[in-house]
């Protein structure tokens, strides 16, 4: 008898917990990162100060650009007119390319995050790298992932219940920082490197299977005119075009930022964001090395974990 995939129980699953599960596959990954990265550059590798502090700038700089950039792109891609074609794309295709977008950036975001635990390059070049190739793919994760959240429920009630489940998966998602304090050692980085292989691993097959799920779920309702059990609300059983006329996809990018700079509200957002993301990283990626240097002698390995997962607590969205 040949294996059936997926099997009858995963396809039983509620949308709401495929959707949650995708947080999941993120968290576990960059909980992980943002304690130990610099650690490890730091301590591990013996980067130098100024290619540490030129990879973070460049850094800072690129994850400040990336969000508006990628959702301009986003944008135009999906929620624009095809000009070949004149006709905008239906709700079901803009989530058919969403989830499909997540089934490729996931595992990318995988393989990104595995490039920090193996010395392939100069420590300066390959900090500089490592982060901005992990932070461009985290964006286009959380991007698709956030913005099917308003394709998938339509009611403020249903996309509270998935932001429930995304919360719930994401406070999951940290029992990979306990484990990793026991595998983490500087002196013997191979039994860390190879934890953090089994944390891709599972991230990126897991991507794979979650919009894999979702797309069949999206795709039956091409039969099935009603959409029974598919989403909340019927969010994707409209064929009408979401935008239409070629003016919706000649944006530019310099009109974008301009339209968002005369909305007060995304300017408070913005400020706040700012401070948080200033917070989530100098918290979560000094830790490790203040808890080295001031308490390591005077706790054990379970209240160290314990502290590192606290300090870890994922956040909807999960981006820092």
């Amino acid at each position: 008898m040949g294996l059936d995939w997926p099997p009858a129980w995963l396809l039983g699953l509620p949308t709401a917990v495929v959707y949650g599960s995708l947080a999941f596959f993120t968290t576990i990954l960059h909980n992980v990162f943002l304690l130990y990265y610099v650690d490890t550059f730091v301590s591990v590798y013996k980067i130098n100060k100024v290619s540490f502090w030129v990879g973070e700038t460049v850094f800072l700089l690129w994850n400040s650009f990336n969000d508006p950039l990628f959702g301009w792109l986003s944008d135009r891609r999906f929620l624009s007119s095809q000009p070949r074609s004149g006709a905008g794309l239906s709700s079901r295709d803009v989530v058919l390319t969403r989830v499909r977008a997540l089934g490729w950036h996931g595992p990318l975001l995988a393989l990104s995050f595995l490039a920090f635990w193996v010395p392939w390059a100069p420590a300066g070049l390959q900090f500089l790298l490592c982060l901005c190739l992990y932070d461009g793919f985290l964006t286009l994760v959380d991007l698709h992932h956030h913005a099917l959240l308003a394709d998938l429920a339509l009611s403020a009630h249903d996309r509270t219940h998935l932001n429930f489940y995304c919360s719930l998966f994401s406070a999951a998602g940290a029992m990979s920082v306990f484990a990793s304090y026991a595998f983490w050692n500087k002196e013997d980085f191979s039994s860390f490197r190879a934890f953090c292989v089994v944390l891709a691993a599972g991230s990126g097959l897991g991507f794979l299977g979650a919009t894999q799920l979702l797309k069949r779920r999206i795709e039956a309702t091409r039969k099935d005119r009603g959409c029974p059990g598919l989403v909340m609300d019927g969010g994707v059983c409209e064929e009408e075009p979401l935008v239409g006329g070629e003016e919706a996809g000649s944006i530019t990018l310099g009109q974008y930022l301009r339209q968002l700079a005369h909305h007060q509200n995304f300017l408070w957002f913005v400020g706040m964001d700012l401070v948080q993301v200033f917070h989530c990283h100098f918290n979560s990626n000094f830790f490790p090395l203040f808890l080295e240097h001031l308490l390591s002698d005077h706790i054990s390995l379970s209240t160290g974990s314990f502290l590192l997962a606290t300090v870890s607590s994922p956040r909807v969205p999960v981006s820092c």
